[in-house]
């Protein structure tokens, strides 16, 4: 392990704009000291700090000369302190920010004591200094120490301010000592490529939503990432949001990506509207300059392997997908070199108590199981209904469906149709060898909580669509996530579950609503029997599931009623309010009858307890984020909710709508988890909870 060590940590100080540097054991003397006044240099995206290990964490800035590209390269200090007043400097190291690399660094700091608060600063030629960031390492390995940690996912910059994670920051400073935020997840959707999007009312009107130094929310000069220059400027102006940057500069983050990163709902190097091989290395570019992680200096997991490598360049053309292996892996050369110039599939140990396990769910995925030449597009499809679960399952399970007897048709609405995947394989999420890599963590991870970042929410989302002639109870409508996988989400929970793994927890984000259930190992089985519980957050401010939804219905009016209704007219606050949790907790007719009427009891004397019984919460027109915290004897999730961030709240940080809490107690092998309410504050979900 000592040499794979090394091996890593030369390979990391050879990778464009990463160094390494290593702490003293004692406080250093003699040290460099800021110089008041003005500089000639700024940081405009503050600092960040990424991936804390035991001994180890990486740090991030970028420099901006006065003169953007009047100089090739700009030589920083970079120190490290055990005191914010900077009078224990324990690293003083000099490096260089390159402008090929948009003047962003990464340092990999190791030698660090476990399990300590640390403070940083970077430090300009003439003496202009960053901000001061803090960070911390992780516990020794043996340590049986708790692990709080916040989960966030979905930002995009103009439909609101990032003003949730100035509540975040807010609620820690307040929180005991043994509550503190000790790391933040962020599950995606970091960036979105598309803009020119703005924020509406309750009543469609749009709403001008100005940054905190008056200046417009708009992002009018990229209305689509397409070049290295244009994600470049999505990461700059984003990090320019002042919360964004108190966040960082407070925690370290541990980030994996969803699709905006790049581009909507792409697998591998591909979308239905053309290849992109080449839109693919320079988002991963931007990507790796931008996020701090540690990935070829990952630690190598339990199953004693670290997948993630940090980018390499790489030339490609935009060519069509072709040569497929038996999980839709695409190995035409220039889609593998694509997907190729970055990893970042990786685990991250805290102490004995939490394995969190990163994994990259867009990179190696195929196509969902939902073919658009089944719907007569050349396009991404957002259907107007769901669709039926038997018709994404066969899709999914391509020439492998109905053990190897696909059908030559599949119904949708009563009519018989070509079943367009029945020569094709069957389509991953994960691809074959980071599956592979996922189940023999799990296997070989000793924590007592095994914890899965996903960038898509492993639970079934099923709308009871059985006032319709060929509806169902489980139609399913969103299937860019696991919906869209069925085949290898039944094989990944059976592993979980015939393998007696305890104790694994799925964290995600991406459905812009707060969910909480539990993942069964076959929802179509005759007994579906739950093999881990998950905790989904909502997005920072990305539009509300609620909002987003009605722009897919296509004005149908019998499947509005179930989604949203005007409260005024039932006597109720609101001109947009949820049926959504409603027909998702409790079925159609409940949606039906709160829409009608407004009376919650009526809803819920409507209910039908067969709609989808492993989902316990839903919060579909929530923006915020989420607290979980691992202790030896369960796991917490505490999901915030905040007022809509279209204006800036301050430095008193927005009003928290509400506070939801669940848990799940630690299982034993071959036991099976359960999910326990653990009460509310504030205004409650709209028939939210299963309670």
């Amino acid at each position: 392990m000592q040499q794979t060590r090394r091996e890593f940590l030369e390979l990391f100080s050879r990778t464009a704009g990463c160094f390494v540097a290593t702490a003293s054991v004692g406080t250093l003397v003699g040290c460099s000291a800021p110089r008041p006044g003005s500089s000639a240099y700024g940081f405009p995206q503050g600092v960040a700090s990424a991936d804390p290990q035991p001994d180890a964490i990486v740090l991030w800035t970028r420099v901006l000369p006065d003169v953007f590209d009047a100089e090739e390269s700009v030589p920083l200090l970079v120190q490290l302190a055990r005191d914010e007043a900077f009078a224990e400097i324990v690293l003083e190291d000099e490096f260089t920010a390159e402008r090929e690399l948009d003047y962003t660094v990464r340092c990999f700091v190791d030698g660090l004591e476990p399990a300590r608060t640390w403070f940083y600063r970077f430090i300009a030629p003439d003496g202009g200094a960053s901000r001061t960031g803090r960070t911390r390492t992780a516990p020794a390995p043996d340590a049986n120490a708790t692990l709080t940690a916040g989960l966030c996912a979905c930002q995009h910059y103009e439909e609101g301010l990032f003003s949730a994670y100035r509540r975040l920051v807010l609620d820690d400073a307040e929180a005991p000592a043994d509550r503190k935020i000790d790391l933040v997840i962020h599950t995606g959707d970091y960036i979105y490529e598309g803009n020119n999007r703005r924020q509406t009312d309750a009543d469609g009107q749009p709403i001008e939503i100005v940054n905190r130094d008056g200046s417009p929310r708009r992002i009018a000069d990229v209305p689509e990432a397409v070049s290295l220059d244009d994600y470049r400027e999505l990461y700059r102006t984003y990090l320019a949001d002042p919360d964004l940057q108190e966040a960082r500069a407070s925690f370290p983050f541990v980030h994996t990506w969803d699709d905006h990163e790049l581009y909507n709902d792409y697998w591998q190097s591909f979308h239905p509207s053309g290849p992109m091989q080449r839109r693919k290395v320079d988002a991963n570019q931007a990507w790796f300059e931008y996020i701090p992680a540690a990935l070829s200096f990952a630690q190598a997991g339990p199953a004693g392997t670290n997948p993630a490598r940090d980018f390499i360049p790489g030339e490609v053309e935009d060519v069509a997908p072709a040569d497929f292996d038996e999980d839709y892996l695409s190995h035409e050369p220039n889609n593998l070199a694509a997907i190729g110039t970055l990893a970042i599939h990786r685990t991250l140990r805290w102490g004995q108590m939490v394995e969190l396990v990163v994994v990259d769910g867009r990179s190696y995925r195929g196509p969902r199981g939902l073919d658009d030449a089944i719907l007569g597009s050349a396009t991404v499809a957002y259907t107007n209904v769901p669709m039926p679960a038997r018709l994404i399952e066969v899709q999914n399970a391509g020439r492998t469906a109905d053990g190897g007897n696909p059908p030559e048709t599949v119904e949708l609405n009563g009519e018989m149709l070509p079943n367009t995947r029945r020569d094709a394989p069957r389509s991953s999420l994960l691809g074959a060898a980071q599956k592979a890599w996922l189940k023999d963590t799990l296997t070989a991870s000793d924590a007592r909580w095994k914890a899965i970042c996903n960038d898509v929410p492993l639970l079934r989302f099923g709308f009871d669509m059985s006032f319709r002639e060929h509806g169902s109870l489980n139609d399913l409508w969103w299937t860019d996530s696991w919906d869209g996988y069925p085949v290898e989400r039944r094989e990944l929970m059976s592993f979980v579950r015939d393998n007696g793994l305890a104790n694994v927890v799925s964290l995600t984000g991406d459905r812009h609503a707060h969910f909480a259930g539990l993942v069964y190992d076959d929802f179509d089985g005759d007994s579906p029997t739950p093999a881990m519980p998950e905790f989904a957050c909502t997005a920072i401010t990305a539009g509300p599931r609620l909002k987003n939804q009605l722009a897919f219905s296509g004005g149908d009016p019998e499947v509005d009623r179930l989604m949203f209704f005007d409260g005024r007219d039932v006597g109720l606050q609101g001109a947009l309010l949820p049926a959504l949790n409603a027909w998702l907790l409790f079925g159609n007719e409940a949606a039906a009858t709160l829409s009608a009427t407004g009376d919650t009891e009526a809803a819920r004397a409507a209910a039908d307890p067969a709609v989808n019984p492993h989902l316990s919460y839903a919060d579909t027109d929530a923006l915020g984020y989420a607290v979980i915290r691992f202790t030896a004897e369960q796991a917490e999730a505490e999901f915030v909710t905040i007022a809509q961030p279209d204006r800036d709240f301050g430095e008193a940080g927005p009003p928290v709508r509400r506070r939801v809490r669940f848990s799940v107690p630690a299982w034993d092998p071959g036991a099976e988890p359960t999910l326990v309410a653990g009460g509310a504050d504030g205004e409650p979900p709209l028939m939210g909870l299963k309670i």
